[in-house]
């Protein structure tokens, strides 16, 4: 069982799948939070370098599923879940995924201006 927020307050909803309840997390804006069945990868599937895909059930709206890869997910007929974040907690979402933006990297120094990024080297 997983917890699913679909998160919409940044324009495009993002379906969280948390694996604790949100309800009590510092921060958590009080969106509404269900259960879900998520049918994991088994433990000896091969990780792909780019992470798992999520589908949902055709039949079963509250079923869902991870796969190998997002073409998986079309392969079996489920619906492909995107964007996505499936974790621990709240916290761990708002930390790792930044759906409000913010700052990612702090210069230190000077700034490289984009004609020095592209340029041929």
């Amino acid at each position: 069982m997983k917890y699913l927020v679909i998160d919409g307050r940044f324009g495009t909803p993002i379906h969280v799948f948390l694996e604790n309840h949100p309800g009590t997390a510092d921060g958590f804006p009080g969106l509404p939070v269900r259960e879900v069945e998520m049918e994991p990868l088994p433990e000896s599937a091969p990780r792909g370098r780019f992470g798992s895909g999520v589908g949902q059930d055709p039949c079963d709206p509250r079923a869902f599923r991870e796969f190998l890869s997002d073409r998986a997910v079309a392969a079996a007929g489920f619906g492909l879940v995107e964007p996505r974040f499936v974790g621990t907690s709240w916290g761990q979402y708002e930390k790792s995924f930044r759906p409000g933006g913010g700052s990612g990297t702090k210069w230190k120094g000077k700034r490289p201006d984009a004609a020095h990024k592209y340029a041929w080297v």
